[in-house]
């Protein structure tokens, strides 16, 4: 069997949480799938439970493939290692905490077949501990507005993991994620995307379930790496529109999501020592969007930069 679609998993850690991943995976309606997992080095037995939970689906079997990384190289390399072993025309990327719905690949790709998409997205269900919040995107239907929006990340997620997207888009040179961008990772590949694509379609139906309270998430417990990966995203993209001679077009646009990452950062990171070392950061975006912010949100720029 030729697979049409490639599921990608990068797996770390996720003991607790890639049984119920991989089984949802592998129970798709859609058959003409490979599944893709790279084992990152993984300290506990996330592999041993895959393997055992592989035995119950003999008709899957033939079509999963194990990587391993003798040690471990972060979300991204992972990523990228099982892109370069995937063979589908369309990628999925599922974070191996979370699940999907038994339909989610067949109703992304009939929608990218039946209107030549380049990129397919849906909405998704945000688990948390005590209830399930249902997240809706809403897409532009002018291809103009699809750049700015993707940037902006307010009508839209910029995951990968809602997206269904051609393979050919994923291993354009532009949109792979360099090494060591850990975080803000799905920013920089969907941005690029959004940027290139000729035409994005959505699947009007919540199909992801994206996992909030697996406490050993990279998005859990900011660190100096969070804030060196965010400053990296922004200096790239900036140097991607530079390139292409669209970065006055889009200047004004950046500058808010910039703070906005800033503010996130500084609240969510527990070391008075790292809010000191980047308060720095996007200080002049800062000044000129000080006023969109909230009250509890100004308060924190205030006092990062006066220490």
């Amino acid at each position: 069997m030729t697979p049409k679609v490639s599921i990608l998993v990068p797996v770390y850690k996720v003991s607790d949480y890639i049984e119920r991943c991989a089984e949802s995976l592998f129970n798709q309606t859609f058959e003409e799938l490979e599944f893709v997992f790279v084992n990152d080095a993984s300290p506990d037995d996330s592999i041993e439970k895959l393997e055992r939970l592989m035995e119950k689906f003999p008709n899957r079997k033939d079509n999963i493939t194990i990587i391993h990384h003798s040690a471990n190289q972060g979300l991204a390399a992972a990523r990228n290692t099982a892109l370069d072993a995937a063979t589908g025309d369309y990628i999925s990327v599922v974070d191996s905490d979370d699940y999907i719905e038994p339909d989610m690949i067949s109703l992304m790709y009939d929608k990218a077949i039946s209107e030549d998409a380049d990129i397919v997205l849906c909405d998704l269900f945000m688990e948390y501990k005590n209830k399930t919040i249902c997240s809706n995107e809403i897409l532009s239907e002018n291809k103009k507005d699809y750049f700015p929006e993707i940037i902006l990340s307010e009508k839209i997620n910029a995951y990968l993991c809602n997206k269904l997207a051609k393979r050919s888009l994923y291993l354009n040179h532009e949109c792979l994620v360099p090494d060591g961008l850990n975080y803000f990772e799905d920013r920089h590949v969907m941005t690029r995307m959004f940027y290139l694509a000729n035409k994005i379609r959505k699947v009007d139906a919540a199909l992801y379930h994206y996992v909030h309270y697996n406490s050993e998430a990279i998005t859990k417990n900011k660190t100096a790496m969070h804030f060196e990966n965010v400053v990296r995203f922004w200096n790239l993209l900036d140097d991607y529109l530079i390139k292409h001679n669209e970065y006055d077009k889009y200047k004004s646009i950046l500058e808010l999501p910039k703070v906005q990452s800033k503010v996130r950062l500084m609240i969510d990171t527990h070391s008075s020592q790292l809010r000191k070392e980047y308060a720095s950061i996007f200080l002049d975006e800062e000044s000129r969007c000080f006023s969109t912010f909230k009250n509890g949100e100004k308060l924190m720029l205030l006092l990062v930069r006066y220490r």
